[in-house]
């Protein structure tokens, strides 16, 4: 380390450490070393200025556990704090997203107190570079932004540094519809293939409704109402990790308050629904039912829908299942050369049901309602390539009004 820092005068206590090309401040009170690191030497000063103000008042800094490495703290943040006042469902992503992306990294040994915003950027970046969705890089940083405000909390470091983390701009990725040509394939073959037309009721609720995956597969008879033509959607099935809950998956409540909704049920749902309750089939699938926390509060069984072990679905498993479909679909295409089919994802279904609801001039605040939107304004933030659209079926329609 030396004394000079990039031609600009160190005060006290200030050096630049040119091997790692960051600024450092060092100071000991009553026998013990304090160190202060940052990428710049504003940023130094700043925090500098905080932690002597702090010294001044009478605080002290937690320099035990600011020896602690991000890892490390991540645990006990996670243990103590992480599942209080959130969703066990978000605390499971967390976990998830934090273990892909810091766990055992460089970052994540170091010491949490020697962490700087450019550390944390320069992870994103990569991120942004490996071409990670714009969604996956604000959830980790998001995870991040919540286990530093703890440790700053904690009187382990002074400031936040995944506070003002940027997100490198991207191009917003357009929600795909499935082709009506392909959808008809699809549908056709699953009802008449011996194999799969079991699942034909399931597909058929899925596209026609708009539904979330684990919506889908949360649905019990008691939420159909044949006589108002109704489904009620009011929970929905999640995956979670066993060993912080002691199961892997549950019934919740949805992903949130406007989730909850009745949807219209057309004819072509209503006949599928009534044939397989006929069918008197008892399944005897349940699973646990838990509060936001992840604590069991009951069972539920009675879904609608099972694979074909009896057991519920889960958005992988049914991911597999259309994979599955298509892969023989397009064996059989090969052999009678016919069309072939696309894969698509269970949540294809919510875009293709939007796409074909906005072409019939569905007014954009049903829409919204029916998929469980927070409001029209996200659906329309979600499908601007549909508002686009319509802009220009608008503007034909109104170059077709000519006076002279």
């Amino acid at each position: 380390m030396v004394r000079k820092g990039k031609g600009r005068k160190l005060e006290t206590g200030e050096y630049y450490d040119s091997k790692n090309n960051r600024y450092m401040f060092q100071k000991m009170i009553d026998g013990e070393r304090f160190t202060i690191t940052a990428s710049t030497l504003n940023e130094l000063r700043e925090q500098k200025n905080e932690f002597l103000c702090r010294i001044d008042k009478g605080n002290r800094l937690n320099t035990r556990n600011a020896r602690m490495s991000l890892d490390a703290y991540f645990d006990f943040w996670f243990e103590t704090f992480a599942k209080s006042g959130r969703k066990a469902t978000t605390c499971t992503n967390y976990k998830s997203y934090y273990g892909t992306y810091i766990r055992n990294t460089v970052i994540g040994k170091m010491a949490i107190s020697k962490i700087t915003k450019a550390d944390l950027q320069r992870i994103i970046n990569e991120m942004a570079e490996k071409g990670k969705a714009r969604s996956t890089m604000q959830n980790l940083r998001s995870c991040l932004n919540k286990v530093f405000e703890c440790a700053v909390d904690d009187d382990i470091i002074l400031k936040n540094p995944a506070k003002n983390v940027e997100i490198p701009q991207a191009e917003k990725k357009q929600r795909e519809a499935i082709e009506q040509d392909q959808l008809s394939v699809f549908m056709t073959y699953v009802n008449d293939n011996p194999q799969y037309s079991q699942y034909y009721p399931a597909f058929v609720t899925l596209f026609n409704l708009g539904l979330r995956i684990g919506e889908l597969a949360a649905l019990t008879w008691d939420d159909v109402d044949f006589k108002n033509n109704t489904v009620s959607v009011n929970k929905t099935i999640n995956r979670y990790r066993k060993a912080d809950y002691g199961f892997t998956m549950a019934v919740a409540s949805p992903k949130s308050k406007t989730s909850i909704r009745d949807i219209p049920m057309n004819s072509i749902v209503k006949t599928e629904l009534l044939k397989l309750k006929m069918k008197n089939a008892i399944n005897t699938a349940s699973l646990p039912l838990v509060d936001d926390s992840g604590r069991v509060k009951g069972k539920i069984k009675g879904f609608i829908f099972v694979n074909s072990f009896g057991g519920a679905w889960n958005e992988p498993c049914f991911c597999k299942l259309i994979k599955r479909i298509i892969k023989c679909q397009n064996q059989d295409a090969e052999r009678n050369n016919s069309e072939k089919l696309n894969v698509f994802c269970p949540h294809m279904a919510r875009h293709t049901y939007t796409s074909l609801a906005y072409s019939a001039g569905a007014d954009v605040k049903i829409v919204s309602q029916i998929l469980g939107h927070a409001s029209a304004t996200v659906t329309l933030d979600t499908y601007t390539h549909l508002t686009e659209q319509k802009r220009q079926e608008q503007e034909k329609v109104i170059n077709t009004i000519k006076i002279s």
